[in-house]
This record gives C-alpha cells, structure tokens and sequence, in this order.
C-alpha cells in the first residue's frame, strides 16, 4: 500500500519521536481510516503486534490495552474451556481499539503541532509588566537576576522569553542594577529613545507628561539610541543625558549620579526646580491632585530635601519659603469603598 506505516512508525509517533515527512504520513493515513478498509485491516493486525511482549515502558495507550488484556485473561483463568471468549474479546477489543486509536492519532496529527506551535508564538509574544501605583515605590526582579526600582506612577514590560530577548519597556521612572551577559544585550526602551546597556547601574526618567527625557549613570557604560531624534551618545559614570521632546535637543553634563537615584531610598530632592515641576513629582509621590490658582506661582523655585515627610509637612515647608496658601481637601469614601485621591489647592496669599 502506498504510504504504507507500520508499529514501529506509530510507536515513534505518540512517543513525539517523527519526521516532518512521517508526520504527514501518518496524518494522511488516518483520515483515510473510514474510507479504506485495508487501513483497518492493518490497524487491527498492529494492534495485534502490539499486545506481543508489550513491555509497561511504551505508554502509547497503554492504560487502555493493558485494561482490556486484564479482563480476558480473568475470564480466560475462570473457565479455561471457554477459549472461545478469548477470541471473541480480543475481536471486540480492536473493534473498540481501532476507532479510539484513529480518533486519538486524528487528533493528535490535525491539532498539536498546530497547537504547539501557536503556544511557542504565544509565549515568544507575551509580556509581563509591572506597575508602581502613584504614591509608591516598586522593587523588582526580572528573570535573569536583574533588579532594580520602579518610581510612582510608573510601568515596566518585558517579555515572558526573556533570556533571549532582553528588552523592557518603560513608562516613568525606573533604577536598573543590570546583570551582565556576553551573548545577550539589555536594552531599555522609552518612547524617545533606547538605553543600550552591558551590565550596569543607572536611572532612567520617561514620563508622559514630563518635557525631558532623563539618562543618569551610576556605574559601567551605556550608549543612547535616539527615535525621534538622530542621536547616538554614549554615557560614562556620573553623566545625564537629557533629551528635550519639544526642542528635540540633546544636553549631555556631568552630575552627582547618587542624588538623582536617591528616591528609591525614600529622599524626595527638589533642585532649583519651578513650582509646576515640583507640583508634577508630589502628585506621584502622595498620589494627590494638585490644583494652582494663581498662574504665577508656577515660576516659582525651589530647592530641597525631604525624606518621608506626610505631605502636608512637605507643603507647609515650601508656604514658609513662598507667598502660597495651601488647602488639603479632606478625602471622602467612593460608592465602592475606595478612598477619594487627595486634592490640594494653591493659591498665591
């Protein structure tokens, strides 16, 4: 018979042990199996050979076999002048068998790698994230025993197969302490540029209502990547890079790397920073809404050092220092229980 496929093939075979060719052999042989009774013919005589000198290592079917084989011996044992139940069982067994073991093979040829291979796409393409609610701060682990911090009101992906392919996404701030591979390069990505990184510690601010873009390095070396903007710099220890999303420019400066990761520690540093961007941070940090009334109040600067303060401590700090009157909104519960977020309203006195 053309195509023909003997035990030998079909053990291979539920054993996952096959060709691609043996694959399609075997699938085109069994939805032929209602049309061709030569097919069932052959099954039955494979069944046969299977039942000789079956060993409990083979484990294709062999609950199913090894049940049926049980049953006829004990009748066979009870009343050894019946031998004609021994026949008549092991017919009615492959008439059971042939249909199983079809349906099963149809199965398993028309489904699993089919299913096999949408389960490796599956998790080639699946992402895990993080997140740091506002008024929190985050410490993770990644799989390859990277770590670091993720800052308030911020997110980080990163895929499920991520030995092989070591690229997060971030939105926010985030601190990597990065666990260095020869063959596997880190990359951070944020929607202005790509932090390509070799074993290192550094600090990365990218939130979506910020103007900049910040790269601060710690320790090691990385290289900047630009997207919207063509630019490829490298960064060296104590040095920021700070990308302008409105001007598109690109300032590179020496810095006291320490003072800009010094938040994943609990220290709050406000440096010569305008009212509005300082407003824009305790929002994060407190999980508040701020509401300025006097437009002029957001040039004003300030320069400070807080480590957890309550909020209203913060904000009667910076009233001693600037003519602003401030008012905290007592929080009310929702309908669903949940504690309303904490308003506060500035005003020039």
């Amino acid at each position: 018979m053309k195509n023909k496929i003997d035990v030998h093939t079909l053990i291979r075979f539920s054993k996952g042990k096959y060709s691609y060719n043996e694959y399609l052999k075997v699938k085109n042989w069994f939805n032929k199996v209602d049309e061709n009774q030569a097919i069932k013919d052959q099954l039955f005589a494979q069944w046969e050979k299977l039942n000789e000198g079956k060993s409990g290592s083979d484990d294709s079917l062999h609950h199913i076999f090894e049940k049926v084989q049980y049953t006829i011996l004990l009748e066979e044992k009870k009343n050894s002048k019946k031998v004609f139940i021994w026949n008549f069982y092991r017919q009615a067994a492959a008439i059971l068998i042939i249909p199983v073991l079809a349906f099963s093979l149809w199965f398993y040829t028309t489904t699993r790698p089919t299913q096999h291979i949408n389960q490796a796409q599956h998790i080639n393409q699946s992402w895990a994230e993080i997140n740091a609610p506002e008024g929190a701060r985050v410490e993770f682990l990644l799989p390859d025993s990277s770590r670091g911090w993720l800052n308030a009101g911020s997110k980080l992906k990163y895929p499920v197969a991520f030995n092989t392919n070591r690229k997060v996404e971030l939105v926010g701030e985030a601190y990597f302490d990065v666990k260095h591979q020869k063959l596997s390069e880190f990359i951070v990505s944020v929607n202005d540029m790509d932090v390509h990184v070799h074993g290192t510690k550094f600090n990365v601010s990218a939130y979506v209502d910020d103007t900049f873009t910040d790269v601060v390095l710690k320790e090691g070396k990385v290289e900047i990547r630009g997207k919207t903007g063509k630019f490829n710099q490298m960064l060296l220890p104590d040095e920021k890079i700070s990308f302008n999303r409105g001007t598109k420019s690109l300032n590179q400066i020496e810095v006291d790397a320490n003072r800009f990761m010094a938040w994943k520690d609990g220290f709050l540093i406000i440096d010569n920073e305008t009212l509005g961007e300082v407003t824009k941070r305790l929002e994060r940090w407190y999980n508040a809404d701020f509401i300025i009334v006097d437009e002029v109040l957001k040039n004003y600067r300030f320069k400070a050092t807080f480590q957890d303060e309550p909020l209203d401590e913060v904000l009667r700090l910076i009233a001693k220092t600037t003519p602003i009157h401030y008012t905290i909104k007592k929080r009310k519960v929702d309908s669903d229980g949940i504690m309303e977020q904490k308003e506060v309203t500035l005003t020039l006195k």
